[in-house]
């Protein structure tokens, strides 16, 4: 107690700037979670800097003390997102043992599982970042997976086939990706909508 005592008060060297720092850090949370619950209902066009400010408990002008602009609070909430679809799709195609369910459970499936538990980000990026720099977000995402159906499919030797194939293929995936991030109640029922999922996917991906 004593010690905590030393600290509130300011007193002993060293101490003086421990309880601004740690308040800091306190507020720079708490505008990263409110902002994370108003663009979620809201999008980010939407959203106002006041309605984030007032659900944190602090005034709007103090928001610019910690965050350049709503853009930059809104990278703050996805940054913890880790997400990297590319580097997964060259590590399964480097596999060239097993089916492409085999390669998707034994490179991709836990980090999709990884993703799934940061889902409201993940819903963020995808559906609510009109106005941002990553508005593009969920194009780009089905364009890599549709590149990587495409390098499998012909590494496989299989076709010919339409060339829309790969990019239908790519929205379905990731839509149903999404909508598990969407309806998300707890890791175990998402985790066994993915394993149903990607299995009717890649299976359908086996029959072709």
């Amino acid at each position: 107690m004593a010690n905590l005592f030393i600290i509130e008060l300011g007193f002993g060297i060293g101490t003086k700037s421990i309880m601004p720092q740690v308040l800091k850090e306190e507020v720079r949370n708490r505008l990263v979670a409110a902002a994370s619950d108003i663009f979620y209902k809201s999008g980010f066009a939407d959203a106002r800097l006041s309605d984030i400010a007032r659900q944190a408990g602090v005034s709007t002008s103090l928001v610019y003390s910690y965050f350049k602009n709503k853009e930059s609070l809104f990278e703050a909430v996805i940054s913890t997102l880790p997400m990297d679809f590319e580097e997964m799709a060259r590590e399964e195609e480097a596999l060239r043992d097993g089916s492409p369910l085999d390669k998707y459970q034994a490179v991709t499936e836990e980090r999709i599982n990884v993703i799934l538990e940061h889902h409201r980000e993940f819903v963020l990026l995808m559906d609510k970042s009109h106005g941002t720099a990553y508005e593009g977000a969920k194009d780009d995402f089905i364009e890599s997976v549709r590149a990587h159906i495409e390098r499998e499919l012909e590494m496989d030797g299989k076709g010919p086939f339409p060339a829309l194939l790969p990019h239908v293929l790519a929205c379905n995936f990731v839509e149903g990706l999404l909508e598990v991030a969407r309806h998300y109640e707890n890791a175990a029922q998402a985790q066994e909508l993915l394993a149903l999922i990607v299995g009717c996917y890649y299976e359908g991906v086996n029959s072709l």
